[in-house]
């Protein structure tokens, strides 16, 4: 079942030497990719994820609140609680069908803290454009205005993102996420090695490699004519340059 999910998002599976960058159409779908990662190798991930949105929504957020307003408003909160550990109850993290099969019940921004319920992640650290969510577990770095779409060093400077953390966690392994919403111009793919040393230290210590298309957000936030198609293979030659 997994396998079939995969293939309806358009799963393109790009080989980097050693490496491989895996490409879904929706983000959320990238959890099942995180799931079989960290099953194979017995141990949790930690995500390092790019975005213009922070997509750490709590796990069937949406569906468990729908389902608590319609039960009953005034006790939303309660309700809410309860249908979102039922869901979360029918998923044994060890079964990825059991969690492909609730799937389509998660929207593109709760798979972060969904991994971390399940216990597929151990931490992360989301860079994103929009906002610096507080949560008691997770790590949450804003992008500067005038820093947006830019993969260089000053942008995870001004963020207040470094690699130290990795020095604590050598023994998990790495996950590198990208959503190509990120990128609003074709001119966020061109700067020197030396001027993205930060991003070539994250791919050469990253284990697996995932990005989501996003075309609804890529195609709302773009600022120039450049399609998905170009900005995905210019990600794609960007990742190679550096890997290879």
């Amino acid at each position: 079942m997994v396998d079939k999910l995969l293939k309806e998002q358009n799963l393109r599976i790009i080989p980097f030497r050693e490496k491989k960058i895996f490409i879904v159409d929706n983000h959320q779908y990238a959890l099942l990719i995180w799931a079989r990662e960290a099953l194979k190798r017995g141990i949790p991930g930690i995500l390092v994820s790019i975005d213009y949105h922070p997509d750490t929504n709590p796990p069937f957020w949406l569906y468990a609140y729908q389902k608590a307003v319609a039960v009953d408003p005034e006790r939303e909160e309660k309700l809410f609680s309860l249908f979102q550990k039922k869901i979360l109850g029918t998923i044994d993290p060890l079964n990825l069908n059991t969690l492909a099969e609730k799937m389509p019940l998660m929207r593109n921004d709760e798979h972060i803290n969904a991994a971390m319920e399940l216990g597929y992640l151990i931490d992360y650290h989301m860079i994103n454009c929009m906002e610096k969510h507080c949560y008691t577990t997770g790590n949450h770095y804003l992008v500067p205005e005038e820093k947006f779409g830019t993969l260089k060093n000053e942008m995870f400077s001004a963020a207040g993102f470094d690699l130290s953390f990795l020095s604590n966690q050598a023994h998990l392994f790495l996950i590198l996420d990208i959503d190509l919403d990120y990128f609003m111009r074709q001119e966020n793919f061109i700067a020197s090695p030396s001027e993205m040393s930060v991003f070539r230290k994250l791919l050469k210590k990253a284990d697996v490699i995932t990005c989501a298309r996003s075309a609804t957000y890529f195609e709302h936030l773009k600022m120039e004519s450049f399609t998905i198609e170009e900005c995905e293979n210019s990600l794609i030659a960007l990742i190679k340059q550096f890997i290879e």
